[in-house]
Parts: C-alpha cells; structure tokens; sequence
C-alpha cells in the first residue's frame, strides 16, 4: 500500500539477495563507497541488515538524499483514495495480529487449513508451484520499470525458488506456530495501525518500518528453510570495466544452491561511486513530483534559433549494453 519508485525498491530487494558477508571498513552510512567494489557491498550490507535509512544515505549524494526526504510525503501517499471496505479490511488485519494472544487465535484458525492442506493438496504443490512460477515470470516480462539485467536476475531467482515451494512441509503445524509468531512479532514491531497512519509517515518512520518487515521475512523464510543469509555469504564482485567516471561490475552469487548473476553499472561523482540506476529513478521521482514551471511563451527573434532544451530528467550515464 505504500506507493514507492517501483524500480528502486525491486532493485533494492533484488540487491538483497547479493548483500556480501565482508563488511568494509568505511563507516556505514556514508555516500557512496571508495571504489565501485566498496560501493557496491556497504550497500548490500545495509540491506541485508535492514538498515534502509542508511542504504539511502550512503546510495545517495548529500543533495539527492535531502531531496528524497523532501519528497517523501508525497512518495509516501497513496496512489488513489483509500474506500472503506480496504480500509475495514487492513484495520481488521492488523488488530488479529496484535491482539493479545494473537498467536494462540491465528493459530486455531489456521490449523483446520493446514490439516485440510496436508489431505488434499499437498501432493498437488507441484502443479500450483508451476503455476506461480508462470505467473511471476510473464509478470517480470511485461515489467517496464526493470532492466534487462534486473529482468534476468529477477527470472534466475524465481526459477530458483520454485522447485523450493515443491518440497516445503507448508502443512507442517509446528513451522506453522514459529511462522505465526514472527508474523505477529513483525506486525508489532512495524507499529501498524490505519493505512492513513502508513502513508503518513515520515521518511525516518517509513524506514523503519521497511526494517521491521524485512527482518520479519527473513525469519519468516527461514522456518522453511531458505536462508537469505546464506545467500549473503556467497557474494562476489568483479569490476568488468572502469574507464573513470564510469564503472561496470560483474555480482555473483548463489540462491538455494544456484549460482545467478546480475550487473550493475556505477558513476563517479565528487569522488564517491553510486548505482546508475538507483539515483536515475530517484531523480526521476523528483523531477515528476516537481515538474520545471512552464516557459515563457514571448517568441524568440527569427534570426536567432532556440537553445537545445536540458532536459532535468536526463540519464546520470550513458546507457551501456549489457
């Protein structure tokens, strides 16, 4: 329900899976990295440990940083007018999760489910994980705010993840209680409430929750058996090409055993290495919530031609092949 730059957060969840186990030494936090490599794994590392106020921090140039928390009530806010029933519905939600004894109510509630799931589908996983594993990759082909690189990391990981789904004990009913009390856990420590409250918040309050909810997942899959973590110690990051200002990097690791491969392209400025993509879309967030005003409409001379237009939302490089 949060309305967010779709390409930014993808790209940020699907950095998550490469975050690196060597921290560098440079305090985290600070923009950018000495080179593309120490770029590239402070970022990761905040993510992986759900420090997103700090990710933006160090992602960012100082200026691009302020106007991303500038920005933010109006990134923040909902997309369209929320209706009562959604509202009623997320209300509803939240208070079954942070009732007193909410663990205890979910769980006789659920339990009827999981017994009815281990009866009657549990030998049909396979052909309801190949649907979703369908679903997803026409959903990640017909995505126009990736690129081709993050469509093909994207598609990699789903491959990865659904023979995973197929060998689950999703019926499991002591997994069942562990997953039910993170949830809960979760849902308390994101401090949740009306999705008016939630689009509400302040850049400083929406990170956190981001937090909350992140390290809520990770637990979550861990009950199951997919240790993100693990896929954190397997980063390796290769430099491809640097000609500078501009430097192209190889990032490898492995998800459930599968080896995948994404890339990233990084500009120099002011000394420090940023992700291209990442500060293009932010900029291009701010430049579409605050459009330039309109030019004056006096003619120009007739002799004199027009300077060419600049346009504030021009790309941070020079798009590269990849």
């Amino acid at each position: 329900m949060i309305r967010t730059t779709p390409k930014a957060w993808l790209l940020m969840l699907a950095l998550a899976f490469v975050a690196g186990c060597n921290r560098h030494k440079e305090p985290a936090g600070t923009p950018g990295g000495g080179s593309p490599e120490d770029a590239a794994r402070e970022s990761l590392e905040l993510i992986r440990d759900g420090k997103f106020d700090m990710f933006w921090q160090h992602a960012l140039p100082p200026a691009d940083f302020a106007t991303l928390k500038a920005d933010w009530p109006r990134r923040n806010a909902a997309a369209e007018p929320i209706n009562d029933d959604d509202r009623a519905k997320f209300e509803n939600g939240v208070k079954r999760l942070t009732e007193p004894d909410a663990e205890k109510k979910l769980y006789a509630d659920l339990r009827p489910t999981l017994i009815h799931f281990d009866r009657d589908y549990k030998d049909q996983m396979p052909l309801i994980s190949g649907v979703g594993q369908s679903m997803a990759l026409t959903a990640i082909d017909q995505a126009k705010d990736l690129t081709i690189p993050q469509k093909r990391q994207l598609r990699e990981a789903v491959n990865a993840i659904a023979p995973w789904t197929q060998g689950v004990a999703w019926g499991d009913q002591d997994k069942a209680k562990q997953a039910i009390g993170i949830l809960v856990d979760t849902a308390r420590k994101a401090h949740l409430s009306t999705p008016e409250a939630l689009h509400g918040m302040d850049f400083t309050q929406s990170m956190a929750t981001y937090s909350a909810l992140w390290l809520g997942l990770k637990n979550l899959l861990n009950v199951y058996g997919l240790s993100l973590d693990k896929s954190f110690e397997s980063i390796s990051i290769d430099t491809l090409e640097n000609t500078g200002g501009t430097a192209h990097v190889k990032i490898t690791y492995t998800l459930l055993d599968k080896p995948i491969q994404t890339d990233a392209t990084l500009v120099l400025l002011d000394g420090r290495w940023y992700d291209s993509d990442l500060l293009q879309s932010v900029r291009n967030e701010h430049f579409k919530l605050n459009p330039p005003p309109a030019p004056a409409t006096a003619p120009a001379p007739a002799a004199t031609a027009a300077p060419p237009h600049r346009d504030p939302g021009a790309p941070v490089a020079a798009a590269k092949p990849r």
